[in-house]
């Protein structure tokens, strides 16, 4: 009988086993070298170890190259730290009267209805919305969301920007595209902290009434405040500085500051007695495009009722005690700026130029 580790007399023959000590290969697996075992076994325990992260890595990996949920008109989606549902969508929208720009020719006004809501347990500001939002029409172009400032639509009017909502609320709200009158909209894309994608089919788009012609409104004058059984004075002072305002009181206590030539004042209609009259002091720019945002600055002036330049009604945006906010209307020339209040107008002697 051949002892342990002692070669057959005639040579190595058969296969050669994976053990260097035992060339001829006769040495059992179980008798490998004390060295190669706590190797085997620490490469085993780590794998083990990086199993569960491996496992994590996978389902991430899933998660981030899954498809946004698609949705059709109706359906409600997670979108914008909250859901978003897709209520209707008109093509072409009807231009508003009050509108400040008309689209470009060639083009048209798309008009989408969307209700957000927040979760239950936090407030969700959906006020990006417009940024992430986009059409794609039939020729793949992507066209972004616009907010209703310049460009007005009758399907859009009575809905408040988007902004922040309270937890547990919601928000209707509208969305405004410009397109090429020959594109339809096929797809609406939302993304943001979640994704979602709105399928719009043809028998889904509801097209607005036709706009009416964008006319420009007759520029106003001041009424004339003198008439039968009234009287009227006019006084006018000369001093170092040359002549100063001369002013016009009427019988019906009307009074009218004009400056005198070259001066950078302003004209004032004064109704009513006892009361001060609204000043402008400074018109910032002094030229814009239509549709441009304008600061009126001055005094007296949180009563506004009505702005014109160049005697053309402008949207007012906001007003406060000594500004008010209005966009460059549509049909406006270069002329001068008229604040209307309770009590009185006031011309800017500057004129503003539409550029």
């Amino acid at each position: 009988m051949r002892q342990w580790g002692e070669a057959p007399s005639g040579g190595c023959s058969g296969v050669r086993g994976g053990n260097l000590k035992d060339p001829c290969g006769y040495a059992p697996l179980s008798r490998a070298s004390s060295a190669e075992v706590p190797g085997a076994r620490r490469a085993t325990r780590r794998a083990w170890r990086c199993a569960p992260l491996l496992a994590a890595l996978a389902v991430t990996a899933a998660a981030c190259s899954s498809a946004p949920p698609v949705g059709q008109l109706g359906s409600t989606l997670p979108a914008m730290g909250g859901t978003v549902t897709f209520v209707k969508v008109f093509s072409p929208a009807t231009l508003a009267r009050t509108t400040l720009a008309v689209p470009v020719p060639g083009h048209k006004m798309v008009a989408v209805i969307l209700t957000v809501h927040s979760p239950t347990s936090a407030a969700a500001n959906f006020a990006a919305i417009y940024t992430d939002s986009k059409l794609v029409d039939t020729n793949h172009q992507g066209h972004i969301a616009k907010r209703e400032g310049k460009y007005q639509v009758t399907q859009c009017l009575t809905y408040p920007p988007f902004a922040l909502v309270s937890a547990g609320q919601s928000q209707t709200g509208c969305e405004l595209f410009l397109l090429p009158l020959a594109a339809t909209p096929v797809e609406l894309k939302i993304s943001g902290k979640a994704e979602a994608n709105f399928k719009i089919s043809p028998a889904q788009i509801v097209a607005g009434a036709a706009s009416a012609p964008i006319v420009t409104t007759p520029r106003l004058r001041a009424p004339l405040t003198e008439g039968l059984g009234s009287s009227s004075s006019t006084t006018s002072t000369t001093g170092a500085g040359g002549t100063a305002p001369a002013t016009t009181t009427t019988g019906i206590g009307t009074t009218t500051t004009t400056t005198s030539p070259g001066s950078t004042g302003h004209q004032v209609h004064h109704h009513g007695q006892g009361v001060k009259p609204p000043v402008i002091s400074h018109v910032d720019p002094r030229a814009g495009l239509v549709g441009q945002k304008v600061q009126i600055l001055g005094k007296r002036l949180s009563g506004a009722t009505m702005v014109t330049i160049s005697g053309v009604p402008a949207t007012i945006v906001k007003k406060g005690k000594n500004k008010v906010t209005v966009y460059v209307p549509l049909g406006a020339t270069s002329g001068s700026v008229v604040v209307y209040t309770p009590s009185g107008n006031v011309t800017s002697a500057i004129t503003f130029s539409v550029l």
